[in-house]
């Protein structure tokens, strides 16, 4: 689904008049039709206090009377805005701590516009207003109980859909990763963060994992029976690696399968490996052992990076979206993604770099010497007969500079 720019409500927050003026031109060429304009932070909360909560704000940082960072504050306590959009020239490390602080505040960030403005960047963070994480907010107030989800579960409503994941060198496909989706009879597509907590805390977790994984591996074996060695990674919900059975039961279906235990990588949220470690750390050592793949998802966004792969003999690091992103103008993204890059090789493990969209952040990967990359550059996740059309399109569309050497 793409976004109707004029279904949008939109406000600019710019003290620079020329700057302000700019940014009304460039909306409303975009299309835009319901636009608000504010002259600083407390112009806006005037304007704001008596209207309905609106779309997207872009948002100048330094201002007079109320400065750009207390006016997101703000915002984000009035719950004024649903979504953020830094504009300024300042430092890219403060316009990055600027959003962290959006986010934790529970607004949703768009990403940063340079200035002077680009009309074309504008359009670019406008139309991610339209991604699933948006499209899923209708069902966030939604509560789920055990007896909703057992029966979805008798149901087979869980279902599969996956993001492909590609050789940065090459633009090869080599893997996918399989993402969880519940097309609800009623309510349509809910995102895993509406049900996983509470099948967590139900047990039904393992239920799922083993219905999802034995998804992934009846597509893995189709895949195989069409020449195509096509790696899956499938999610491990911190309380499955708890069940220290779990190693041999999977070691059961790939045999009964033929399939190589290493084409199934399981991915571990780095921040979740902390808790029943005992247990954990002994299902993860004899999964390694009978030739599963191990990846730690969202590296560094946790407490313990470093002890975790001290611990744990992973085979793949994933870089997190959130130093992925922008890391092509900020010199502090890319000598993270530098450095996760060089640890993880130094270590004989792959890297992939998450969140990848745009074609400025695959160069630098490129040239930072990534293995892998997934994002909504290469392509979203997707039903798996869907797959072999995007692959032909994007094996057309891929446009390779040299890799560096």
């Amino acid at each position: 689904m793409t976004v109707n720019l004029a279904d949008l409500s939109i406000m600019v927050v710019e003290d620079h008049e020329f700057q302000r003026v700019v940014a009304e031109q460039a909306l409303k060429g975009l299309g835009v039709e319901n636009l608000w304009l504010a002259i600083n932070g407390n112009d806006a909360l005037r304007q704001l206090e008596s209207s309905q909560p609106i779309d997207i704000v872009i948002c100048d940082l330094d201002m007079p009377e109320m400065d750009g960072i207390q006016f997101i504050r703000h915002l984000a306590n009035e719950g004024y805005a649903q979504a953020v959009i830094v504009a300024s020239a300042l430092e890219p490390s403060l316009i990055r701590t600027v959003e962290d602080m959006a986010q934790e505040h529970g607004l949703r960030v768009l990403g940063a516009l340079p200035k002077p403005l680009s009309r074309d960047r504008i359009r670019e963070l406008l139309m991610l207003y339209s991604t699933p994480d948006n499209l899923e907010h209708t069902v966030s107030s939604l509560h789920f109980t055990e007896k909703d989800l057992q029966k979805a579960l008798d149901d087979d409503q869980f279902i599969l859909h996956y993001q492909p994941k590609v050789l940065v060198r090459s633009g090869r496909l080599v893997a996918v990763e399989a993402l969880c989706r519940w097309p609800h009879p009623d309510i349509g597509m809910v995102s895993p963060a509406h049900f996983i907590p509470l099948m967590e805390s139900t047990g039904l977790i393992h239920e799922l994992t083993h219905r999802l994984i034995d998804q992934s591996l009846n597509q893995l074996r189709n895949n195989l029976d069409n020449s195509k060695a096509i790696a899956i990674g499938v999610n491990l919900s911190p309380v499955v690696l708890t069940d220290t059975q779990l190693p041999d039961e999977l070691y059961k279906k790939t045999r009964a399968l033929n399939i190589e235990p290493e084409l199934l990588t399981l991915e571990i949220t780095e921040s979740t490996l902390i808790e029943n470690a005992a247990r954990a750390l002994e299902t993860l050592a004899r999964l390694k052992m009978k030739g599963f793949s191990l990846s730690i998802d969202d590296f560094g966004t946790g407490y313990s990076s470093m002890q975790q792969l001290n611990r744990i003999p992973f085979s793949e690091l994933k870089i997190d979206r959130s130093f992925v992103q922008s890391a092509n103008t900020d010199k502090t993204r890319k000598a993270i993604i530098e450095a996760n890059i060089n640890l993880a090789h130094t270590l004989g493990m792959e890297t992939v770099a998450e969140g990848v969209e745009t074609l400025e952040e695959w160069h630098l990967l490129n040239q930072l010497h990534c293995d892998m990359a997934q994002g909504f550059l290469i392509g979203k996740a997707m039903a798996a007969e869907d797959l072999p059309e995007w692959e032909q399109q994007w094996t057309e569309k891929l446009p390779l500079p040299p890799a560096s050497d």
